[in-house]
């Protein structure tokens, strides 16, 4: 399996709800951050973790992969992912209420691939535009 079929098959088991596969993408010793957030976890249930609350707050969520770059076990994808906000979304600052309110989200996913686990992910995305999109915060704030 290449590097970039692993990071595929995490977007894809993310999409699924399949967590265990989503585990047997992931390294024992995984590190995930996610800057908008400051999240940086360590280890597969820690990254299982984030990974089912933000399917909890958007269960309809998804990626579209739009672009995969590969080069000497980095992967690069492109993502839109869409969701509507149903359940609570959890935060640093507290918890966001349901709004019921689609969203659609760029973002960027860099993978560290070795063998055919994923050890690093680094989740880049815009989180004020999905503040604004649940009306978290008032169109404009981030500008």
């Amino acid at each position: 399996m290449s590097s970039t079929d692993v990071a595929r098959q995490n977007v894809e088991a993310f999409n699924a709800g399949d967590w265990d596969g989503f585990r047997e993408t992931l390294a024992d010793e995984c590190v995930y951050d996610e800057p908008a957030t400051r999240r940086h976890l360590e280890g597969q249930d820690a990254v299982l973790e984030a990974n089912r609350g933000w399917k909890q707050a958007f269960p309809d969520a998804h990626g579209t992969i739009e672009r995969a770059m590969a080069e000497n076990g980095t992967v690069t994808l492109e993502i839109t992912w869409e969701g509507t906000q149903t359940g609570p979304l959890r935060t640093p600052a507290g918890e966001i209420p349901p709004s019921s309110r689609h969203v659609t989200v760029k973002a960027a996913q860099v993978f560290e691939i070795e063998g055919d686990r994923i050890r690093e992910t680094h989740h880049y995305f815009d989180l004020m535009g999905m503040l604004e999109q649940v009306g978290a915060v008032p169109a404009g704030a981030g500008t």
